[in-house]
């Protein structure tokens, strides 16, 4: 008797627990808030665990396999024939050429401006033994130094005083001058050719003619006779070089009677409006990064000079393993810590580093300054978190 009670007690509770789960929808991932897909998140891009790694393809495999079958099939059906779109057959992007122009301006606009806010007493602070910056009236006590000797030290940075060229990166590359004819620099010539900015090599490609570094101009487009370049045309044709000197002069001129703050907002729209411009470069004109180290090149391919130090690089033969470069490896960031009041005198603790956020050291700079924050780095200066104190850490969850 007791055993039929308790079949009946149990089958009723199973009917139940079956209808309860049935009147609930499971909840999935879509059905959770995202905060990754609010354009106005973002955070800092948090660096490869393991630097053995390669770097992630900007394009997938699968459609860089399709383009080399296209590739091939197209090379066994026309084995002679000329090359069509530019700049693949040595002409310019006639779109494109304004565009270069106003890049190579916002470069020199940029750099004379960080010059300029340094002067205005804008303190800059690097590391003597890693490629760590800071700025700010003094440097911060955060221990992530990762050069020589930085086990005595518990990873606390030595820092100097800095210059422009540490708020920005600006890799070099080698320049060609002939991207169609002669695309590729081999190991015998590099030091005889000149190495120069990745955004400068980038500009002169794309149509910016300078008297120091001169560039090959053709009329007519190269041949493709079973993948290799042939170029019938005789001579090289003239093309005016632009004298860049006077208008510098006049800008500086100009930059010499604007505030601390005018100065910092005009730099800082030549940085974003230089790094639109790269972007809109690179998507014609190929840009070439190793897979495991920072090395770069500008051009079809990438060079075979035998000099990558990088994970695997003896069975490469100190060869680089090229892929394709983001505009982040043209134009380096370089992150840095935020700091909200820069007049405060205090410094940034190493116990409370969770709390504090990162910029761009340019943006950095140009907000210390008295330029906007941008709407884009407002999450990654996490503007919205309120800093404990020192004694508070332990309960902060």
């Amino acid at each position: 008797m007791q055993r039929r009670k308790l079949m009946q007690i149990s089958s009723v509770f199973v009917i139940s627990k079956s209808h309860f789960s049935s009147s609930i929808k499971p909840l999935t991932n879509l059905d959770l808030p995202a905060d990754d897909d609010d354009p106005l998140y973002a955070d800092v891009p948090k660096p490869r665990k393991d630097k053995s790694e390669r770097k992630p393809y900007p394009t997938p495999m699968k459609e860089l396999i399709r383009r080399a079958k296209e590739e091939k099939q197209l090379r066994k059906s026309q084995p002679c024939r000329v090359l069509e779109d530019p700049p693949d057959n040595g002409l310019l992007v006639p779109e494109l050429v304004h565009v270069a122009h106003s890049v190579h301006r916002c470069r020199n606009s940029l750099l004379s401006g960080l010059s300029k806010i340094i002067h205005h007493h804008v303190s800059v602070h690097r590391c003597r033994f890693c490629s760590e910056v800071h700025i700010g009236k003094e440097g911060h006590e955060i221990r992530t130094c990762t050069g020589p000797g930085s086990g005595s030290r518990s990873a606390t940075h030595v820092w100097k005083r800095g210059r422009a060229s540490d708020v920005i990166l600006f890799p070099k590359c080698f320049h060609l001058y002939d991207r169609a004819g002669k695309p590729r620099v081999i190991h015998d010539e590099r030091f005889t050719v000149p190495k120069i900015s990745a955004v400068l090599e980038l500009c002169i490609q794309a149509g910016v003619d300078l008297e120091k570094f001169p560039s090959k101009r053709r009329s007519k487009p190269v041949y493709s006779i079973e993948g290799r370049i042939v170029d019938f045309e005789e001579g090289n044709s003239e093309t005016a070089v632009v004298s860049t000197t006077t208008l510098l002069q006049e800008d500086g001129c100009n930059a010499e009677k604007k505030s601390l703050k005018e100065l910092s907002i005009e730099t800082m729209e030549s940085w974003f409006e230089m790094v639109s411009g790269v972007g809109k470069l690179m998507e014609r004109y190929k840009v070439w990064t190793c897979g495991y180290c920072p090395e770069i090149q500008v051009g079809p391919k990438g060079h075979k000079v035998r000099m990558c130090k990088a994970t695997k690089h003896q069975m490469r033969d100190g060869m680089h393993a090229w892929q394709e470069a983001t505009v982040d490896d043209v134009v380096g960031p370089n992150y840095v810590w935020h700091v909200r009041d820069p007049n405060d005198g205090s410094v940034l603790d190493n116990s409370l580093k969770r709390f504090y956020g990162k910029a761009p050291a340019v943006v950095e700079m140009c907000v210390q300054g008295g330029a906007p924050v941008p709407d884009q780095y407002k999450s990654m200066m996490r503007l919205d978190v309120v800093y404990p104190q020192r004694d508070e850490v332990d309960l902060v969850a």
